[in-house]
């Protein structure tokens, strides 16, 4: 698919993703790292619980089909190696931590694509912020959207501004590179960690309009007539994901969970009587009350804490029901569905060790996107791209080599 474009990724924790969408859609990406290695080789998990520069599950998750070199590019050797290698390559992708980067002192072709993460808008009141992931998602107002009112929002279990800024600089790339074919000109783009993060808050309002009141958090539930309504349940194994609607359409759903519910003796028949598609309208007109929709709310925790998530599902299931597991990570990985679909497989991560791994992130009717190379150990292809992209020779890659360059 993308197999004519080439890609310089200088390395860092945001740029990883991005770097492998378009290694997985066929470009040939190469992974510039520092003589130390990237930070993203640090990132937790690692294998058997042992830190190790190669090591980090991360690393390897999200640097499939990727070569990789290593070069100073503080230093006018390393740069001028940079510039070099940037004739020969369409895209360069990097991520930066306020409005400098290396790259800055660096003449790149007129036609190179150049997409640079930041954690805030570079121009921004914003840019010289010190970030991390954690502050970043706080910023772009998504934890609001999760725990319960009287605690704390909940920390994210993955780095989530990171993934949401990478696959908005693969994005972003792929516009440039449409916009070249039509003009013949190299673009420059610039992803904000923070607005891409925001992205996944957009179905509530996160800031109030001029005028009004302070906004308050919103939390993982809805509230209706001082109900706090919520949309997970804990379940015997685990949680689940259970929506409650009304109306002439999501209220018949509500009228079955409730149904179900008074069936398995976790809620009085009474509540699952009411004419749960008119109960908003019947709320207004004070012909139903608050306390009926505690009194559902209560029977349907009852009910999940009664069921394994693999029950609730089958049920849901069968009763056309919006309900769901929330998985973990071993779910996902034995899930039958997805093995049957074949979204995993397995891969090399140490010496003949293979685990299993994600295979794809989509699945096209005419490409079909494989696990052809592993992650690339820190500096596995240096001498091998010095050689065949600038043509230097063995004497002077080893004494670039030896002067602390790669």
């Amino acid at each position: 698919m993308l197999d004519d474009v080439r890609v310089l990724e200088v390395s860092a924790p945001a740029t990883m993703l991005a770097g492998r969408i378009l290694a997985d859609l066929g470009a040939d990406v190469v992974v510039v790292e520092p003589p130390a290695g990237s930070p993203g080789r640090r990132i937790a998990p690692f294998l058997d619980d042992k830190p190790g520069i190669e090591r980090s599950l991360t690393w390897h998750a999200l640097n499939y089909n990727k070569r990789g070199i290593t070069l100073d590019l503080s230093s006018p050797d390393g740069k001028a190696l940079m510039r070099d290698l940037a004739e020969k390559f369409d895209v360069v992708i990097e991520a930066v931590g306020a409005r400098t980067s290396p790259l800055d002192s660096i003449e790149l072709p007129l036609s190179t694509i150049r997409c640079t993460i930041a954690p805030f808008v570079r121009t921004g009141p914003k840019s010289e912020y010190a970030a991390t992931d954690f502050t970043v998602m706080a910023a772009s107002g998504a934890p609001a959207m999760t725990g319960d009112l009287d605690r704390p929002p909940l920390v994210f279990p993955v780095p989530q501004a990171m993934m949401e800024a990478g696959a908005d600089a693969a994005i972003a790339t792929l516009a440039g590179l449409i916009a070249r074919d039509r003009d013949g000109v190299g673009q420059r783009a610039e992803v904000s960690a923070r607005i891409a993060a925001m992205m996944g808050s957009f179905g509530q309002a996160l800031v109030p309009g001029s005028g009004n009141s302070e906004g308050k958090r919103t939390q993982g539930a809805m509230t209706i007539a001082g109900v706090q309504v919520p949309s997970v349940y804990q379940c015997a194994d685990g949680f689940t994901l259970i929506t409650i609607g009304f109306g002439p359409v999501f209220g018949q759903m509500t009228q079955r969970l409730a149904k179900w519910a008074a069936e398995e003796g976790r809620m009085d028949q009474r509540i699952a009587d009411i004419s749960w598609p008119s109960f908003i309208s019947d709320l207004s007109a004070r012909k139903a009350s608050p306390s009926d929709l505690q009194a559902l709310v209560e029977g349907l925790k009852s009910l999940a804490r009664s069921k394994t998530k693999a029950e609730l599902a089958e049920s849901s299931r069968k009763l056309g029901l919006l309900s769901s597991p929330v998985m973990n990570m071993k779910d996902v990985a034995e899930y039958v569905q997805y093995r049957e679909r074949g979204l995993l497989t397995r891969v090399n991560v140490d010496a003949g060790r293979e685990i299993d791994a994600p295979a794809r992130f989509a699945q096209f009717s005419n490409y079909s996107i494989e696990i052809k190379r592993p992650a690339p150990k820190l500096s596995e292809h240096s001498a091998e791209i010095f050689e065949a992209e600038l043509g230097l020779s063995k004497t002077e890659i080893q004494a670039l080599f030896v002067a602390g360059e790669f």
